[in-house]
């Protein structure tokens, strides 16, 4: 799929690498219309110094790097890994993952997951810390990255992100 692109400096840049694993964070924003281009202009600046693939909102997509190039977003696991960055807070309940703006937000960022699965043969099953040193690939949460890697301290996307839910979701959108 193509979405709309605002670049990065934030990057390591390769030829092309494998990625075996996706890495789901919140963007630590509230929940608006135009969460996902702001903190993509975010990215866009070099003194951020961090960045991901691609931010998701409610009702749009942005992508920050290019899937060959690395993104500065998992500390540990970003030469392996896709970064998507979803409208929210990691200290949301299952109340907040549960409204209309994050249930639109999922759906569309379940889309984009299963579209980079599909892509790189990933399977869609979620990595927990040990399968991730392991070598496990699937789709985790940054708080996976952190424990797995101890290069940071990060816990998004939260104790109550739907991760059941999400996987769901990201299997219905690759039928």
């Amino acid at each position: 799929m193509d979405y709309p692109f605002v670049e990065s400096p934030n990057v390591t840049r390769t030829e092309g690498r494998p990625i075996d694993f996706v890495v789901v964070h919140t963007m630590e924003v509230a929940e608006w219309p135009g969460a996902a281009e702001s903190v993509a202009r975010w990215f866009a600046r070099s003194e951020s110094k961090v960045s991901a693939h691609y931010c998701v909102d409610a009702d749009s997509v942005v992508q920050c790097v290019r899937e060959r190039d690395i993104a500065w977003h998992a500390r540990g696991g970003n030469a392996r890994s896709i970064g998507v960055e979803l409208a929210g807070r990691a200290g949301q309940g299952p109340d907040g993952w549960g409204d209309d703006y994050s249930r639109a937000v999922l759906d569309r960022a379940a889309a984009v997951v299963a579209d980079v699965c599909a892509r790189h043969e990933i399977p869609v099953r979620w990595v927990r810390a040990a399968g991730l040193l392991q070598g496990r690939r699937g789709v985790t949460g940054h708080v996976e990255v952190s424990r797995a890697f101890h290069k940071s301290g990060h816990w998004d996307p939260g104790p109550a992100f739907p991760a059941l839910r999400f996987l769901e979701l990201v299997r219905a959108a690759q039928e």
